[in-house]
């Protein structure tokens, strides 16, 4: 293993793990201070949302968790957490292609096609956040995809060069350090959120969990969390992760 500092954030590089989040969670608790990142170019199990896998090319791509401690955040905020993750992960993407967005909860696209999956673990203590694991990974370099995944894209497909994997990650971490700055704005990172989000505009088809299929518009995100839609019958649905799916 070894240690150096990024923008600010201690940064633990291992040859080799089977989940950057995992990782994360095995060390010991005093060893996770705030903006520790355990990282890592070669992922055998990179763990994605609900048991899901995240396939990534050994030495091609970003595999990382980055420990987030928010102090005196409300446990009722939490996913202001995931907005300035998934919004600093947006902004990096940003800097090389147009087109990106947030896909609720925190995976980010360009255009239609899938170039990062964020999972967030959090640890609450009593009425606060005590601690948040949020894993990320972001299809660099990956020139092929091997697995079913529908739509998944790297920055070498969408722009035909190389970025070294050192450059960035300075540049993502440097995201991350000026988004985190805001956690505890909830309105403004709300407002960027609702901005960026994929689809915000017009009328798409859902299917929720139950397999009811359903044309509705996204209104926002209440303050857990949930995708807040609007229907064609004027009915207002508010939905739980993997309560409904994009059509």
């Amino acid at each position: 293993m070894r240690e150096y500092e990024v923008c600010g954030f201690r940064v633990m590089e291992y040859d080799e793990l089977d989940s950057t989040n995992s990782e994360a969670a095995r060390l010991p608790q005093e060893e996770l201070r705030d903006k520790t990142v355990i990282l890592t170019y070669r992922q055998s199990a990179g763990r994605g949302q609900v048991g899901n896998r995240w396939e990534s090319e050994p030495g091609r791509n970003l595999s990382l968790t980055a420990v987030l401690r928010p102090e005196g955040l409300p446990a009722a905020e939490q996913f202001a957490v995931s907005m300035a993750v998934a919004l600093a992960t947006r902004d990096f993407v940003a800097r090389h292609v147009e087109g990106c967005s947030v896909k609720w909860p925190n995976d980010i696209y360009v255009g239609d096609r899938k170039i990062s999956g964020i999972l967030i673990e959090h640890t609450i203590l009593g009425a606060r956040v005590g601690m948040s694991l949020c894993g990320i990974g972001v299809n660099v370099n990956q020139r092929r995809f091997l697995s079913d995944a529908p739509n998944p894209v790297s920055l070498w497909q969408l722009t035909g060069r190389e970025l070294p994997l050192g450059e960035a990650l300075e540049q993502l971490l440097g995201c991350l350090a000026d988004r985190y700055r805001a956690v505890g704005d909830y309105a403004s990172l709300e407002s960027d959120f609702l901005r960026f989000l994929y689809r915000r505009e017009g009328v798409h088809r859902w299917e929720s969990d139950g397999g009811e299929r359903f044309e509705a518009s996204i209104c926002g995100v209440d303050e857990f969390g949930r995708l807040v839609l609007l229907d064609a019958e004027g009915r207002r649905r508010v939905c739980g992760f993997k309560e409904v799916r994009y059509l």
